[in-house]
């Protein structure tokens, strides 16, 4: 008979993850049918339910945004101009890369001359 009893619980276990299962995907499925009237509802019960309303409050967002946009982009500022030594190494340099790929090119037909 103690065989009779474990069955029994094993068989109230499987009926309660059945249950659930079915409630949560019950759940998912009105939530997804109904979408947008709840997030309407939800929405409206927001704004109503407020523990202190500012009465302001509805303009001055508004009046922050407009002010927002209006307000002018601040200037970036831009790189000290470069000394004379810097602009000779940055040329130094770029003749040298110049060099350097005058030399690669060279090579490569070398290479494919033989």
């Amino acid at each position: 008979m103690a065989k009779g009893g474990e069955a029994r619980e094993g068989g109230a276990l499987k009926t309660a993850v059945i249950v659930a299962g079915g409630l949560a995907l019950a759940w998912v499925t009105m939530e997804t049918a109904f979408k947008p009237f709840l997030d309407r509802l939800r929405g409206a019960v927001s704004r109503n339910t407020d523990p202190a309303p500012d009465p302001d409050q509805e303009e001055a967002p508004a009046a922050a945004a407009e002010a927002e946009e209006k307000a002018p982009a601040p200037e970036e500022t831009s790189a000290p101009p470069a000394s004379a030594a810097v602009e000779e190494k940055v040329a130094e340099l770029e003749e040298k890369v110049e060099e350097a790929a005058a030399t690669t090119a060279a090579a490569d037909d070398a290479d494919k001359a033989e």
